[in-house]
């Protein structure tokens, strides 16, 4: 036979195996713990529900800040778009109102996976947040609206018989 084969004839049965290492990833109490009685059982149950509870909180606070992700995005292409009254424009701030407006509706589906008992008053800050990062970016929506002009910020913008402001100099900054 060659020196690195094994000859498994010659292994006695009976002879306690204590020269042979356990594999990795080899808990030796994981058969004790499954034959465990009900008492530890149930313990187990309690901290896989505290567990549970914690993993739905935090996967709310992902839902939660997950707004943010797309508020420098957003900020960056109003910038891209310029001043100026074109489609492009336009249908980019657009966006920056509807889309919000649909997610902040869906508020109550967005959350209803991590809704249960323990979780029902933990659930109102990531709610909280989640609708002022919307509201951000709305907000991101009517700063574009009033660089483009198109917000009414005075009374001749709502009166027909008032002359319009007359700008004397600008500034470029």
């Amino acid at each position: 036979m060659a020196d690195w084969s094994i000859d498994y004839a010659s292994i006695n049965p009976i002879k306690k195996k204590s020269n042979i290492a356990n594999p990795v990833g080899f808990e030796q109490g994981a058969l004790s713990n499954a034959k465990a009685g009900s008492k530890s059982t149930r313990q187990s149950t309690a901290q896989e529900t505290h567990n549970d509870t914690a993993l739905k909180i935090r996967r709310a606070w992902d839902v939660a800040w997950s707004p943010a992700k797309s508020i420098p995005m957003n900020a960056f292409m109003l910038y891209m778009t310029g001043n100026g009254v074109q489609i492009f424009s336009v249908m980019i701030t657009a966006m920056l109102f509807f889309q919000p407006a649909k997610a902040i509706m869906s508020l109550q589906q967005n959350f209803a996976r991590f809704e249960s008992k323990e979780t029902a008053t933990e659930l109102i800050v990531p709610k909280l947040v989640f609708l002022g990062l919307h509201i951000l970016t709305m907000l991101l929506g009517v700063y574009k609206v009033n660089a483009m002009g198109l917000l009414p910020t005075t009374t001749s913008d709502w009166l027909a018989f008032l002359p319009h402001k007359q700008v004397l100099e600008y500034v470029a900054l």
